[in-house]
């Protein structure tokens, strides 16, 4: 079969490309990307509606994986939620649209936990409260945006009889992360910060700009010594999350696409685990060799939500036997593939 996946250049599509050239290899993966310096990936602008019908016209798809989001952190949403909210609702519906018009009757779209309720009635969430009532406000934008796709994913299904299915992601890291200073999630975004402190800024190439960028940032503390001497983290700490191994992610997307077991409009994909903000970050440094005591907290920076616990029951009920990847051993994966590829990472 011949399966399209949008945001191939991505985490994730990097790492269902790996799995796939091993596990999958009598299909056909086509990735789509951003990039046109990538042998891997066929570059198309998503948000352009004419270049997404024509290309999807042209290559017969059977199945497709859509990844492909403008995406960012806690800050980036903050600074951007307009931009946010055009340009995913745009890609959405114009990817929806070529697979209803190419009659692709069966695909993967990627939500996010964060799209769920600030403020829920009731802990663990599940896969029915997602509309229950506003997201946080940090990231009302690209929140938004992902609630439409689940609706518009809910309405090819019921309308058109399709098979869309929405896997919903809990905070995920891994290899070939966006490791940004300014616009990254915070574990990749962390290693990023503390790895420059660590070699010294003097030494710092990749990501030097941002990194000054992030000092001048600092004005309003008024210890500069402390900022100088510190491993920053911001926030502080308290804020309680689920992670996913990117790898992981990819494996359960495959699955759930080849192996068609009960079929259900949406699925959250996360394993039992919550861990505090700074419960991660002293993971982190413990495994950087960094004493936990050198972390200073900048607590004028926002903790975003402070839970958004979900339910991987209906998880459990089709795969009991799954096993996650520790956060220990995937920070420490994570961390291994940063350094060995340090030239080449995203920032």
């Amino acid at each position: 079969m011949k399966i399209c996946v949008t945001g191939g250049s991505g985490m994730v599509g990097n790492c269902i490309r790996n799995i796939s050239e091993h596990a999958y290899n009598e299909h056909d993966f086509v990735f789509l990307g951003n990039t046109s310096n990538n042998k891997y990936i066929t570059k198309l602008d998503l948000t352009n509606r004419e270049q997404v019908l024509l290309f999807f016209s042209k290559n017969k798809f059977d199945l497709i994986i859509h990844l492909a989001a403008k995406v960012g952190g806690l800050y980036k949403n903050m600074r951007d939620n307009i931009g946010m909210f055009n340009d995913n609702i745009r890609i959405n519906q114009n990817i929806l649209e070529a697979c209803h018009l190419n009659n692709i009757n069966r695909g993967i779209f990627c939500l996010s936990s964060c799209i769920y309720p600030n403020r829920p009635n009731v802990f663990p969430m599940d896969e029915t409260m997602i509309h229950d009532s506003p997201p946080h406000s940090s990231n009302e934008g690209y929140a938004y945006s992902k609630r439409m796709l689940e609706m518009l994913c809910k309405q090819y299904n019921e309308t058109y009889n399709r098979e869309y299915i929405c896997v919903i992601p809990v905070n995920l890291y891994g290899p070939y992360d966006n490791f940004s200073l300014d616009n990254g999630h915070f574990i990749p975004m962390i290693i990023n910060r503390f790895q420059n402190k660590k070699n010294g800024i003097r030494n710092v190439t990749k990501s030097k700009n941002s990194y000054l960028t992030f000092l001048n940032n600092c004005k309003n503390i008024t210890n500069m010594c402390t900022i100088n001497k510190h491993y920053i983290a911001y926030g502080t700490g308290k804020p309680l999350r689920q992670f996913l191994y990117s790898p992981d992610f990819a494996n359960i997307i495959l699955k759930i696409l080849f192996e068609k077991k009960n079929f259900c409009d949406s699925i959250i994909c996360c394993n039992e685990e919550e861990y505090t903000i700074k419960d991660v970050v002293n993971e982190i440094a413990k495994i950087m060799h960094i004493d936990q005591k050198d972390i200073f907290w900048d607590t004028t920076k926002s903790d975003g939500c402070l839970k958004k616990t979900v339910t991987n029951k209906k998880f459990r009920e089709l795969y009991p036997e799954y096993k996650f990847t520790s956060l220990n051993h995937g920070l420490t994966l994570t961390y291994k593939w940063f350094l060995d590829n340090y030239n080449n990472i995203r920032v």
